[in-house]
């Protein structure tokens, strides 16, 4: 039974991530990447838009439960691997870009949700050598 459980919220999941693109679409975005890894880390970035020359990287968190915050899963470990991630996308570029970090959450169902789309939502921390 938890499996199937654990199945549902990989789905929502994944139909959040939609949602939050073809949102993004709408607002002029042109989408990059879903789901990208990175080839040198754990990383993985949900989505990579670009808006003229501003590539954002964006985490999507969803839950069913409206009474629960999905923002509250971005930890610092999380925030640090999609940095991490991002560093290497940017490096693989021919071009600079300036980049931000926004956070997609999505409450509800897929037939009555909620998003919130925070830009800017973290800055990168400084990594020690």
């Amino acid at each position: 039974m938890a499996d199937n459980g654990k199945q549902q919220a990989i789905e929502w999941g994944r139909q959040a991530e939609h949602i939050v693109m073809e949102w993004l679409i709408s607002k002029g975005y042109t989408v990059r990447e879903t789901n990208w890894r990175s080839p040198t880390s754990r990383s993985e970035i949900d989505l990579i838009v670009q808006k003229d020359g501003m590539i954002a990287f964006v985490e999507v968190k969803a839950r069913t439960d409206r009474n629960m915050d999905p923002a509250e899963a971005i930890t610092p470990v999380k925030i640090r691997n999609v940095v991490r991630g991002a560093n290497t996308y940017l490096r693989s570029l021919e071009h600079d870009y300036t980049y931000r970090f926004d956070v997609a959450t999505v409450c509800g169902t897929p037939d009555d949700y909620e998003l919130d789309y925070m830009e800017d939502a973290f800055l990168p921390p400084l990594f020690s050598r």
